[in-house]
Formats: structure tokens, C-alpha cells, sequence
């Protein structure tokens, strides 16, 4: 979000710096995206909060941040005119799904013409051309409000009548910039005679376009399914200002403010009069409630703030205190906080605009909590670290294919929302998606290819349920081998892992798909077999540890020693490296810890020494 401070000054009045002003906003959240030599910020905008699409929303945040007032912009508060029956506008909405709100009001006598000096600057800082003073100030409150505008010219319409419709696929709109744009069926457009005259929630049409000639306009603030914007502006590759804001969600509520800041500019700077027209608002969307208690504060932050100073702060941000106690506010959450769902939301604001460096750096006093990851997760980080040791790489692909691609099957899951059609159903094999890294990796001319990636898969019975599946994958391939040999490498690779996990062969041949270049294994299917098969602690009489240091030439690589230390006697559990150092320019020591089923470790160091001094020609002490 671009904040020019020329028309943040509109707002909040600060004798910081545009360096201080920067600080304060990264504190906020809006982190100075990149240096600029003019006076505009370029802030990162990383939260779903549409209000921050907005140079008031911005605004807002600095003023409760730093404990100022916002002044808000004027706004026409009056009733317009009546229009005769025969002059209105009418207004009709036959896609109900995509449409939330479409507000309406005509101006008539105005006159066209350039904008003053002040608008123009304003708008040209952000980065938006000036026109004329109509279209210049539907995007001033665009970018001032967030809530996207548009305007018509009523001589140019063939009927009196704007009717919100499902497009028709293959029909075409030439935009304001002169470009012909073919619609998609997520499209939905405002007609006339039903002519399509503006890509709804997108970008308006050139037949029904405000010029110097313009005398009587409609204008109009709509609130919309954010879902059918992005999927539509998408398929048509339009990202402008008006899709950025309508991606988020914004409530019905917005379009009023809108109007009313418009309707004060337009009088302002085009004169004429304005007349009241439909308000096309079926299902009206109240604010929503919530309860913030100190103790939740308090539990989040380790903070025992004063009670004044949250009521402050939620008074600075808007929210309406509906009911206090002595530790508790019931709230209603303001319009323009469409992201704000639970209590923690507020915390979270409260904790920010106090500043989150002034959050305590202490201990934490009580138990750390219970262990919840579950056992699969760790069980897959085991066979990711022993799939890496074996040489492969690991590799996380889009679980997204093309649903035409011979590859699906009947039982694959077809998206009904696909963004694309090359991303239109979800895989049934993780080869559908790996295959295409290992294509990639021959065009570079890798020889042995190695690739491993632990993911889900998805599929549909018969009685069209669905199920997901968690896999590790394994693709091997070396076209300069024979395909028998391949394939023997591959079952060297599953080999190393069974043993690895202590796991005998003949206990997977029910959870696996094997082919010659690739084996598909069921994660949660091996981790139930290693279960079974680990032997019971009580059984091991003894359980000691013993430390070795290994002392080797520093560029010797320790895989093949740990493999011989590891397999050197049937007494050994198990074997953990410690730490490793450099103990001078050419050598290294690596302390292991092992762990023994036996008390008499004498005999069993004594062997594995000589057999490392022997086999490998280093130094080992106890």
C-alpha cells in the first residue's frame, strides 16, 4: 500500500519525520517494502485487513499508535432530491450469489472537467492518472476508503435501467482503456437493453464512460462475492486497483460511506444536484460481537495493562464498547474490521498498538505444555532425515493436475473452483506430480536421479467418498543402466530404509506400489508395522551407554565409519553423534554416544577401536 504523507497529512498531523513515520508503521505491521527518495511510502501489506487497502485505514492505526487524533473526511450527510418515476434508474440483480449490495445515487447538471491541482497531485503520488474530476474522484475514495466506485453517463445508456447479470461466455466489453475483453462465466456484468456495459466488480466499459460532454451520471458502490472476483480476474489476467480491494472481503456497510464522501466531492468540484436512486440491499449484514477479557491479555502477552489504557486504544480503533466491567468489555467490532473473528483478534490489536516491544522478555513460570505433534509427523521427519542420509532429494510438489490428463483416473477428485484447468483435480499417485521434477532433472542432464517426497494423495470410493492417503514416494532412474539393474538399485534404496527402521521385507508387500523406477509406500501403513515390530524395553537385562572420540583427517567423511560402528556388534542399540569440532587445520574429532544392551563394555570398546584403527586409520579414545 502506497501512503503518500501529503495525504496522510489529510488525516493525522505529526511532526515525525517520514523515517519516524516509517518505523511507526513497520511496528504496526506495514513494513517499509523499499527505501523511496520522494515522500511516499511503499508499505508490504502481509494481513488479510482490507481496511489497510485504505489511506484512512492506514491512518488509523498511526493515530491510535501514536496516541493522536484522526480527523475524518467531510462527508454529505443530506438526503438527495427526489427523481420522477420517469427519470429513475432502474435497478435489478438476477446473480443474487455474486452480489451482496449495489448502492446507488444520480447527479444531474454537473459539469466535467479537470481536477484542481490538490486531487490531481494526491491521486498522480499513488501511482493513478488523472482523467477529469469524475472518474478522479471515484478513485480518490477508492484509495482513500477501500471501497472501489464507478460512474455512468445516463445520456449514453439505451434504457434507464442497470441489471446485474451472469455472463454470457464469449461476450465482449471494450474497458476505459479501450481494450476488448471476452468474458468467462464466473464474470458477472452491469447491462443495459442488456448490453454489457461494465465487467462487474472488475473494470468498467467505454460505451457508458464519463467525458467532458457528460452532464447526468449515475454512480454507483457495490459490495460482492470476493470469491467470483478473484476466480474471474484471474481467468482474464486483470489485477487492478478495484480487483486488489474487492479480493478482500469488505462489508455492505462501506458503500455508504462511500457515496456519502463522494456525493461532498462531487458537489464540491463538479457541482450540480444529486438525487436518491435504488439501494439494492436484500439481506442486511450486522456488525459482529465479541467479548475481551484482561485475563486473556494478560495470559497472551504476561502484560497487566490498565484498563484505561485498552479502553483507548479500542476507542481509537473503533470498537464500540457496548458493555464494561472491571475486567471485561463486551465490544461490537466496527465495519471496516471484517477480519476481526475472535477474541484473540483484539488481543492481538491491543498488544500492537501498546507496541509489541514493550512485551516483557521474561522466563516462562509455569510447565512447558504436553507434547501434541502426533506420532505420524515425527515418524515422517525419521523417514525424511534416513531418505536424505541414503543421498536423495526431497522434493514438495503442487497436489493440483490437470483433470483431462491421462494419468486421472475414475476415482480422482475434480475441483468445481479450479483456478486453471491445468490445476483442476487433486492427484491419486504423488508420481503424477514428482514425475514431472524428474523430467526436469534429465533435461539438465543429471544421470542417477534420486527423488523422494512424503505427501497425500486423494481419491473417491466407489460411493463417491472421499479419502486422502499419506505417501512416501521414491523415484529412481539412471537410463544409462540396464532397467533390471535400475530396479535393483531402487530396491537397495527400500532395503536400506526397512532396515534402517528395523522393518523385515516381507511385512510391506500389502502397503506398497512398486514399479521399476518408483515405489509408493503408505507412511502411516510402516509406521503401524515398525510399531509391532520393536522389541519391548523390558526385555533388554542391561542398558548402558558408552562414549567414543573419533579422531580423522578433517575432508574424511564419517557416513561409512558411523555404518561400521553401527553394525559392529549385535550388543549395540543404538549410536548418536554428540558433537563434532575441529581440533586443528587438519583434523576433526566426533564424539558418538553409544548405547549397549550389556554391562561389560570393556571387551566390545576394545573391539570396535582396533577395527576402526585398522579398517579406517583413526585415532579413537574412550
Amino acid at each position: 500500500m502506497k501512503i503518500p504523507l501529503n495525504w496522510l497529512s489529510e488525516y493525522v498531523k505529526t511532526a515525525k519525520t517520514k523515517r519516524e513515520i516509517a518505523d511507526s508503521f513497520t511496528s504496526l505491521g506495514l513494513m517499509l517494502d523499499k527505501p523511496s527518495n520522494t515522500d511516499v511510502l511503499d508499505l508490504e501489506h502481509r494481513m488479510d485487513r482490507s481496511d489497510w487497502l485504505s489511506i484512512l485505514g492506514c491512518a488509523r492505526d498511526f493515530a491510535a499508535f501514536e496516541n493522536i487524533d484522526l480527523i475524518y473526511p467531510e462527508l454529505y450527510e443530506g438526503k438527495g432530491k427526489e427523481l420522477e418515476t420517469s427519470e429513475r434508474i432502474k435497478i435489478e440483480v438476477t446473480c443474487p450469489g455474486k452480489v451482496n449490495r449495489f448502492n446507488t445515487r444520480v447527479f444531474k447538471g454537473i459539469t466535467v472537467k479537470e481536477s484542481p491541482s490538490w486531487l490531481k497531485e494526491r491521486l498522480e503520488s499513488y501511482g493513478i492518472p488523472s482523467k477529469n474530476n469524475i472518474v478522479d474522484i471515484t478513485n480518490y475514495v477508492m484509495v482513500e476508503l477501500g471501497q472501489p466506485m464507478h460512474a455512468q453517463d445516463i445520456d449514453k445508456m439505451e434504457v434507464r435501467e442497470i441489471v446485474i447479470r451472469d455472463a454470457i461466455k464469449g461476450e465482449k466489453v471494450t474497458t476505459l482503456l479501450g481494450e476488448t475483453v471476452e468474458l468467462v462465466e464466473e464474470n458477472f456484468v452491469l447491462t443495459q437493453n442488456n448490453k454489457p456495459t461494465v465487467i462487474g466488480g472488475i473494470v468498467g466499459g467505454k460505451d457508458t464512460g464519463v467525458t467532458e460532454i457528460t452532464k447526468d451520471i449515475i454512480l454507483d458502490a457495490g459490495n460482492y462475492n470476493q470469491v467470483f472476483i478473484r476466480k474471474a480476474s484471474r481467468k482474464l489476467k486483470i489485477q487492478n486497483e478495484t480487483v486488489l480491494r474487492y479480493d478482500k472481503f469488505l462489508h455492505p456497510y462501506l458503500t455508504e460511506i462511500a457515496l456519502k464522501r463522494a456525493t461532498k466531492l462531487i458537489l464540491d468540484l463538479a457541482g450540480g444536484e444529486f438525487y436518491e436512486n435504488a439501494d439494492w440491499y436484500p439481506n442486511q449484514v450486522n456488525l459482529g460481537k465479541l467479548t475481551l477479557t484482561m485475563a486473556r491479555i494478560k495470559q497472551l502477552s504476561g502484560m497487566d495493562l490498565e484498563i484505561v489504557k485498552v479502553k483507548n486504544i479500542l476507542n481509537r480503533l473503533e470498537y464500540k464498547i457496548l458493555k464494561e466491567t472491571e475486567n471485561s468489555f463486551e465490544l461490537e467490532v466496527p465495519y471496516f474490521r471484517t477480519d476481526v473473528e475472535v477474541e484473540d483478534d483484539i488481543v492481538a490489536d491491543i498488544l500492537r498498538i501498546n507496541n509489541y516491544t514493550n512485551i516483557p522478555f521474561e522466563h516462562i513460570q509455569s510447565a512447558p505444555p504436553k507434547e501434541i505433534t502426533p506420532e505420524i509427523y515425527s515418524f515422517e521427519e525419521r523417514l525424511r532425515n534416513i531418505c536424505i542420509h541414503l543421498g536423495l532429494h526431497e522434493h514438495i510438489t503442487d497436489p493440483l493436475i490437470d483433470k483431462n490428463s491421462t494419468e486421472v483416473g475414475d476415482n480422482a477428485i475434480v475441483l468445481e473452483n479450479s483456478l486453471s484447468s491445468e490445476k483442476s483435480a487433486l492427484r491419486t499417485s504423488i508420481k503424477q506430480t514428482l514425475g514431472i521434477v524428474v523430467e526436469t532433472y534429465k533435461k539438465h542432464k543429471v544421470g542417477e536421479i534420486m527423488l523422494f517426497e512424503i505427501g497425500k494423495i486423494y481419491y473417491k470410493t466407489t460411493d463417491n467418498m472421499y479419502h486422502e492417503k499419506r505417501v512416501l514416494e521414491i523415484m529412481y532412474v539412471n537410463e544409462a543402466l540396464p532397467l533390471k539393474e535400475s530396479a535393483d538399485n531402487l530396491k537397495r534404496i527400500i532395503g536400506s530404509i526397512l532396515m534402517e527402521l528395523g522393518i523385515p521385507w516381507e511385512t510391506v508387500a500389502k502397503i506398497w506400489d512398486i514399479t521399476p523406477n518408483s515405489v509408493s509406500i503408505s507412511t502411516e501403513g510402516l509406521m503401524k508395522i515398525q510399531s509391532s515390530s520393536l522389541r519391548v524395553v523390558s526385555e533388554i537385562p542391561n542398558r548402558t551407554t558408552e562414549d567414543l572420540s573419533i579422531v580423522l583427517p578433517i575432508d574424511t567423511p564419517f557416513g561409512e565409519i558411523y555404518r561400521d560402528i553401527k553394525h559392529g556388534s549385535d550388543h549395540i542399540l543404538d549410536i548418536e553423534v554428540i558433537e563434532e569440532f575441529k581440533a586443528d587445520d587438519t583434523t576433526k574429532s566426533i564424539l558418538v554416544r553409544l548405547t549397549l544392551d550389556t554391562a561389560n563394555t570393556h571387551e566390545l570398546r576394545k573391539q570396535l577401536i582396533d577395527m576402526l584403527r585398522k579398517t579406517h586409520g583413526v585415532s579413537v579414545r574412550a
